[in-house]
């Protein structure tokens, strides 16, 4: 099931059985709970008609307890399960998933169960399988491309402000895709502006701190046109100012030396960048960012720089070379490549 559609069903109040949310989206799937708890519950019931658990700590016989209670002066009593190990594969001792499939599949009409996920699940379990089969299993992916522009365009103008496209795509660059890293630089963002009509890119510039993504982006852009001056400067203000440690850099500029040269095989072979991040799983953004950077480098280059980036974290975790300096190494040796 599309969220649009969920979103329409929960208008219509024509909720019933079991939902699976899932997916990396968390702030539309917290929106979608909070539609469903303020469309279901009425406030002064909510504590006899409805019920939030932890499926990581109840057994199952807490669980159909908590589904079997009979609404009180209402037509349905909401249940929310929370991160139930056995959808993401984990083994769970005190819940077996034959006999909960067995449960939902005949749970009363007058209980609706949303099984809540956090994080991502293992789609060959059986109750995804029944409750996709239903229809039922929504998957909050990142909004991407037009729709992005859109949400944001949207979320702007409802608080009374302008931004233009270009600077919702300066935005998208600085911050990513998720909904909630956006929402929150766009309350900091209205609140800069004050009386200011339109959020523009100077305003973002001054406002929004560039995610590490954003700043591996530049310093590898810094490595592709050979300044090396400009691609040390970046990697001090990620460590000294950013606060960023020297592992997960590492780990960030050789997984974008890989995308880039993933990117850069699969345009040499026909592919268009929307299709290039299907196949990737990679917003169209990253993508066509990654094009951009595959010009200043060559496939021996790209395939040098992973060698390195290993080569360098093999070096640091043996203590051959402080972790700051191994960083600097990767620079210097790519920049004179």
């Amino acid at each position: 099931m599309d969220y649009r559609k969920l979103f329409k069903e929960i208008n219509q109040g024509k909720w019933q059985g079991v939902y699976l949310f899932f997916g990396e989206e968390q702030y539309i799937k917290q929106q979608a709970l909070n539609k469903a708890i303020e469309a279901m519950v009425d406030p002064s019931l909510r504590d006899l008609n409805y019920d939030q658990i932890d499926g990581s700590q109840l057994d199952l016989d807490t669980i159909i307890n908590a589904c079997e209670t009979l609404p009180f002066m209402a037509e349905k009593r909401l249940v929310v399960l929370k991160d139930l190990s056995i959808l993401n594969g984990k083994p769970d001792g005190d819940i077996d998933e034959d006999r909960f499939l067995e449960y939902i599949k005949k749970m009363s009409d007058t209980t609706c169960l949303i099984l809540y996920c956090r994080n991502g699940i293992d789609k060959r379990k059986k109750i995804y399988k029944y409750i996709n089969k239903a229809g039922k299993a929504i998957e909050f992916n990142h909004l991407t491309g037009r729709e992005l522009y859109t949400w944001i365009n949207q979320t702007v103008e409802n608080r009374g402000k302008k931004i233009s496209f270009k600077a919702i795509g300066y935005l998208i660059e600085r911050v990513g895709n998720s909904l909630e890293d956006i929402s929150n630089e766009l309350e900091k963002l209205i609140s800069y502006v004050g009386k200011n009509e339109e959020i523009d890119i100077q305003a973002i510039d001054q406002v929004v701190i560039p995610t590490l993504e954003q700043s591996i982006f530049q310093l590898v852009d810094a490595i592709g046109e050979k300044k090396t001056d400009k691609a040390l400067m970046v990697l001090g203000n990620l460590i000294n100012e950013g606060g960023q440690a020297a592992p997960p850099i590492l780990s960030m500029i050789a997984r974008q030396f890989r995308l880039i040269l993933q990117c850069k095989e699969y345009r040499d072979k026909g592919y268009n960048p929307d299709t290039i991040a299907s196949m990737l799983k990679q917003p169209s953004f990253v993508v066509r960012k990654c094009l951009s950077q595959a010009r200043n480098f060559t496939m021996e280059q790209l395939r040098k720089g992973t060698e390195l980036c290993l080569e360098v974290d093999y070096h640091i975790k043996t203590g051959r070379v402080q972790d700051t300096m191994g960083l600097e190494l990767i620079i210097i040796k790519m920049c004179n490549h």
